[in-house]
């Protein structure tokens, strides 16, 4: 029994480290999961389902509006150089950004292209609250999503350790 109780100590200290999103996350986890890759790595173009686009539009949700500033890994608070991996990732945003208030997670996929860095959300959740669909994006200005090679294979290091969320209508 206790060698059991190491092991899972073990790997939720593994998964602070590398991002792992919450327990159960089903749906979360697999988002973005199918996406077509292009020719240089970066997601593919992908709509935004009709159900988010509604209930984002409830929720006074809307494309083209400023950006909020987020922790890009909630694990890894204000990190910089922040090292990423492809695969899923879990944003906090750090101030209330109307009608999110600060400490809302964004649950999304990373991918690692020669573009850079893409971050695409498909899931948000207010602190009170369960999760709820979103099409967001994260950006930084000019190439700061290039980042560099990191010391891990597969790795990316980001210079800064926030990014601008930004509500999207479609995934270009």
């Amino acid at each position: 029994m206790a060698l059991l109780r190491v092991n899972v100590a073990t790997l939720a200290f593994a998964c602070s480290l590398l991002a792992c999103p919450p327990r159960g996350g089903g749906q979360l986890l697999e988002d973005g999961l199918n996406v077509p890759l292009l020719p240089d790595g970066s997601p593919a173009p992908e709509p935004c389902p009709q159900y988010t686009r509604d209930v984002m539009r409830g929720l006074g949700l809307r494309a083209g509006r400023s950006g909020a500033l987020a922790e890009i890994d909630a694990n890894q608070y204000q990190r910089e150089p922040l090292t990423v991996f492809a695969g899923p990732i879990e944003s906090v945003l750090r101030a209330p950004q109307y009608p999110l208030v600060g400490g809302t997670r964004f649950y999304g996929r990373i991918w690692i292209s020669k573009r850079g860095v893409v971050i695409r959300y498909y899931h948000a959740a207010r602190p009170d609250s369960e999760a709820f669909p979103i099409c967001a994006v994260a950006r930084r200005d000019a190439n700061e999503m290039m980042g560099k090679p990191g010391a891990y294979p597969g790795s990316v290091e980001l210079e800064s350790s926030t990014a601008w969320i930004d509500i999207v209508d479609d995934f270009r």
